[in-house]
């Protein structure tokens, strides 16, 4: 299945357009397949010449995400998850992923200074982070290699709201990824245009009854552009916890790339730590573009 024709529903996928210089090589056909893991649908799109070669890279991307579904089960007795929280702990040792999202929670716990919360009621509880932490590792193992050696112009793996891109360097294509807007459906909020990065939205709205706002409960949605993706889910997910202004506060000094949207329907650029706010929320009023290349 290609993707002529193809449009994309805000973030989840993306499109390609020219940049301002002539490419320096053809594009090949972007290429698309869709990949089911416990109901959630993953995207993956690659720019090669041989379709064919999307074929092998799903099949071991589903088999990554079935495998880190399983792991982190809240549902299973016998997970890695549900035997962590029961008291014990040798996953830790027998299971270098299982220890590395236990290991990454706890530091983005203290990065976004307790806005990010991986532990509840002294169990663990990854899924601020774990579809991000998923999709980057199997980008990184079983796509961006293929970016990296020539065989794909550029490439994307995402699910919902969370969406990692690269590009090969001699490639002069750039993502155009528009933000859904949750106050107006009409149009996108904005569009960021980069070549290689992660993108992760958190919606309030969307978020589940039990989650619990540190902060005012003044922000609709926030945007975040980062090299990881599991990092960039980290931190929208901290900012509707923390609320705008505290989370202002984090973004200058962690030098952050953000979209923010509050409860005013004021819009937020945050450029490397650097705030500005951007008139035009209004349906019918053009935006500018949040350009950010390389995150």
């Amino acid at each position: 299945m290609t993707a002529a024709g193809f449009t994309s529903h805000f973030h989840l996928f993306g499109r390609e357009e020219k940049a301002a210089e002539t490419p320096k090589t053809s594009a090949q056909q972007l290429h698309l397949r869709v990949i089911p893991v416990e109901g959630a649908p993953y995207v993956l799109q690659m720019r090669v010449e041989d379709e064919n070669i999307l074929d092998d890279q799903t099949i071991e991307i589903q088999k990554f995400l079935k495998y880190v579904s399983d792991t982190f089960s809240p549902k299973s007795a016998t997970s890695l998850l549900s035997r962590y929280n029961g008291g014990d702990d040798s996953g830790l040792t027998e299971n270098n992923d299982f220890l590395q999202v236990v290991s990454k929670c706890v530091e983005a716990h203290r990065v976004t200074e307790g806005y990010f919360q991986p532990f509840r009621g002294g169990k663990l509880d990854p899924f601020g982070m774990l579809r991000g932490w998923a999709i980057n590792e199997a980008f990184n193992r079983y796509v961006r290699p293929l970016v990296a050696d020539g065989t794909a112009q550029s490439a994307s793996l995402g699910s919902r709201n969370d969406t990692i891109y690269a590009t090969a360097d001699d490639f002069d294509l750039n993502w155009n990824v528009p933000i859904k807007n949750s106050l107006d459906s009409s149009a996108p909020l904005q569009q960021i245009v980069l070549r290689n990065g992660a993108i992760s939205t958190s919606f309030a709205n969307m978020e589940a009854s039990t989650f619990e706002y540190l902060g005012p409960r003044d922000c609709e949605q926030t945007t975040i552009v980062s090299p990881d993706l599991a990092l960039a889910d980290v931190w929208a997910t901290a900012a509707l916890a923390a609320g705008t202004n505290n989370f202002m506060d984090l973004a200058q000094r962690n030098r952050l790339n953000a979209i923010i949207l509050t409860e005013g329907e004021i819009l937020f650029n945050v450029k490397d730590g650097q705030v500005s706010s951007v008139p035009g929320v209004t349906a019918g009023v053009e935006r500018p573009d949040f350009l950010v290349l390389n995150a």
